[in-house]
């Protein structure tokens, strides 16, 4: 059974996608539109659909004519500022000149650089390029260890990775190394999905790897028990319900809002979408206690939205790759 927090927000989130499906349902993916909603639940922030709409217009007329910020991708970093700061305008310049730092240093012009430029917007500006020297860092860092697994998708987590942590590259990289083969050993399958998992048990710098290894593979055992299906795309997430400290507890309700959401006729055909999400609603629940065990929740909130836009990137530009190699024939 929902409690009266988590109904609320599934309310609210309801709510914010009709009014962004009903104003864009043919300008952007339902997929993106869910996530839209979810980062302005999850971050407590008013939604205000013609604030957003003007913002996003704003964007577009920002940018130059070939800017992948004209296309849908402009929904998703109008939500970004308008969560992850206080002027959503004036911080779009910042924006950027974060992004073009990112690309003098070595990424490229793709779409997932606009993402990780975003997840460096909360640092000090004044120490911007200290981080995205050291993002980039890390993205060679993890690109010499996996050069098979790793690709431009990866520009967020190396950024998301760089801002959240005071170790040196090399400490970086060792420590998601020893999560990455910890996981490997008990089981879990390699790949990007063990990747990006490691770096989410990452964020924690005084995690033994071996024992979030097993906590993991606690979590995705109760998790099969309860029907949720096995796949490596739900790695990130299991990562991130390891952090609770009584999981087995917490899986009944996480099934209530899976159950919700699949249950509903706006969001049924959506259903791995909806399994993400119900792990995003259920720790932003647990963030609101504010306690010394929940401290890191909400940082570790921000990183699955922010990689989930990447994900949810990779799966859109697929699709439509795929789309126009049908259509041509």
């Amino acid at each position: 059974m929902l409690n009266q927090t988590v109904t609320e927000r599934l309310d609210l989130f309801k709510e914010i996608y009709s009014e962004l499906y009903s104003a864009l349902k043919w300008k952007s993916d339902k997929r993106s539109l869910m996530l839209i909603a979810a980062m302005y639940v999850t971050n407590s922030k008013e939604f205000q659909l013609e604030r957003f709409l003007e913002l996003a217009d704003y964007i577009k007329n920002e940018v130059g004519l070939f800017s992948q910020l004209r296309s849908t991708h402009r929904f998703t970093v109008a939500a970004t500022l308008e969560t992850t700061t206080g002027n959503p305008k004036e911080n779009f310049s910042h924006f950027l000149d974060i992004y073009q730092k990112l690309i003098k240093n070595g990424y490229s012009r793709a779409i997932y650089s606009y993402i990780a430029a975003g997840t460096l917007l909360k640092i000090d500006p004044h120490r911007v390029e200290e981080y995205v020297q050291k993002t980039v860092d890390v993205y060679r860092g993890m690109k010499e260890h996996h050069p098979f697994l790793t690709n431009s998708g990866d520009y967020p987590l190396a950024s998301i990775l760089a801002a959240s942590s005071d170790k040196n590259k090399e400490e970086m990289i060792l420590h998601v190394e020893d999560h990455y083969y910890a996981l490997k050993k008990i089981g879990f399958t390699i790949g990007n999905d063990l990747q990006f998992l490691s770096h989410i048990l990452a964020l924690n710098e005084d995690q033994n790897p071996d024992e979030s290894a097993e906590k993991c593979l606690e979590v995705k055992t109760l998790l099969e028990k309860a029907n949720f299906k096995s796949k490596k795309i739900y790695y990130p997430y299991i990562g991130m319900l390891s952090y609770l400290d009584q999981v087995e507890s917490e899986i009944p309700q996480l099934y209530a809002i899976y159950d919700d959401l699949n249950n509903d006729r706006l969001f049924k055909w959506n259903k791995d979408i909806n399994f993400m999400l119900s792990v995003l609603f259920l720790m932003s629940d647990k963030a609101l206690l504010t306690d010394a065990a929940t401290t890191g929740l909400n940082t570790t909130i921000e990183v699955l939205l922010q990689a989930q836009q990447a994900a949810m990137t990779a799966s859109i530009t697929a699709a439509a790759a795929a789309n126009n190699s049908n259509s041509g024939g």
